[in-house]
């Protein structure tokens, strides 16, 4: 028996000994060290939506062997405080050619080589638009846009080659864009012809041409052979033109009769954003000591805005036992779906009123309109 208790003590006194040498053995560092778990630790800021970096440049320019091209890339960061930096990924595929960051100009006059014995050949010029990291946004983010280059090896007929200018536009403002095109059988501008097409009918777009005139069209100086000009295009009065994606044509036609391919330009278009509506403005008539279920909609009728509650009275206060609340339908953010009950249970019989405001804004333009709206609920005394 002393024999038995001997080996037990000896082995609970091993045991002990190797629990004290490492009794957090497998615990994190955070708790062998003591310290609190880092509930404050700073989340990294995440990158700047697509919506709020812009590359203004044409996606397609078109040009010939000889002649010199010339455009502006300009860059835009809509988060205020935030500077950016303008680059050109490959710019060495293009001998000879010069950017200036500083003033986005891009000049290049392609060679023969480049296009060999084929009619044309198309080149791909890389932008990149970078943030620069501040204490405040420290995430870098980063938005690319690639341009077609069209060069034509010999001149056949006229050419547009550029259409620029912001083309993101927003309904009830005017805009201007510029174009330049190339006719070298025109001795003057009243010798060339721009005209304004609509897309082709099986383009996936929807045609703004009609919104868009030609206007000031005159010699380009600095480039023999090429004319440049103006497109406005008037959407202060295109209320009901909804958001969405649209194109337009541009042609220039010599004086022999001769027209350019067609050169689509693409832009976006947002909607100006209306106050908002409600389903029910007239809430149900109930007896006092009724209990009701109620349920109604705020939307945007213009279907892109995003819809925040900013005010709503308390329903409770106003109709003790009562209870409300509003969420963002399964639709999208443009539109508010609210549901509650009405409890008038020792309520007075006379007309009650809850008032609401609701912000309608968009993030990429900052448009922002605020509406209130009014839920009347009819409470009629009680039938002896």
């Amino acid at each position: 028996m002393k024999l038995v208790l001997a080996l037990l003590t000896s082995l609970m006194f091993l045991t002990a000994c190797e629990m004290q040498q490492d009794p957090l053995s497998g615990a994190s560092d955070q708790v062998r060290e003591g310290r609190l778990p880092d509930t404050n630790k700073p989340v990294p800021e995440k990158p700047l939506s697509k919506e709020a970096m812009q590359i203004d440049a044409p996606v397609l320019v078109n040009g010939r062997v000889g002649s010199q091209m010339e455009f502006k890339i300009l860059g835009r960061v809509m988060t205020p405080d935030v500077g950016f930096t303008l680059s050109i990924d490959n710019l060495a595929d293009f001998p000879g050619a010069t950017f200036d960051a500083a003033t986005g100009d891009f000049k290049w006059t392609p060679v023969k080589a480049l296009v060999g014995g084929r009619p044309s050949v198309e080149l791909v010029l890389r932008i990149t638009l970078a943030t620069q990291s501040t204490e405040k946004n420290p995430t870098i983010s980063v938005e690319k846009k690639a341009i077609s280059l069209v060069i034509v090896n010999s001149y056949s007929k006229p050419i547009v080659n550029t259409v620029t200018g912001q083309a993101q536009w927003l309904v009830g403002k005017n805009y201007t864009m510029e174009f330049q095109v190339e006719d070298i059988d025109a001795f003057s501008e009243d010798e060339v012809a721009v005209m304004v097409r609509d897309c082709p009918s099986n383009y996936y777009s929807d045609s703004i041409a009609h919104l868009v005139e030609v206007k000031n069209l005159k010699t380009d100086t600095a480039n023999p052979g090429k004319y440049k000009g103006e497109l406005s295009i008037g959407l202060s009065s295109a209320d009901m033109l909804p958001s969405g994606n649209y194109c337009f044509g541009l042609v220039a036609v010599s004086k022999h009769g001769v027209s350019s391919d067609l050169y689509k330009k693409e832009v976006s278009v947002e909607a100006k954003l209306k106050n908002t509506k409600m389903t029910m403005n007239l809430g149900p008539v109930l007896t006092v000591g009724e209990i009701a279920q109620v349920a109604f909609s705020i939307y945007d009728p213009s279907g892109n805005g995003i819809l925040a509650m900013t005010a709503m009275d308390d329903i409770a206060t106003i109709l003790p036992g009562s209870s409300l609340s509003c969420k963002y339908g399964s639709g999208g953010k443009y539109q508010l779906d609210c549901s509650g009950i009405i409890n008038t249970t020792g309520a007075e019989a006379k007309v009650y009123t809850l008032s609401m405001e609701v912000e309608n804004s968009t993030s990429r333009s900052k448009q922002k309109v605020t509406t209130k709206h009014t839920l009347r609920i009819n409470v009629k005394a009680a039938t002896p």
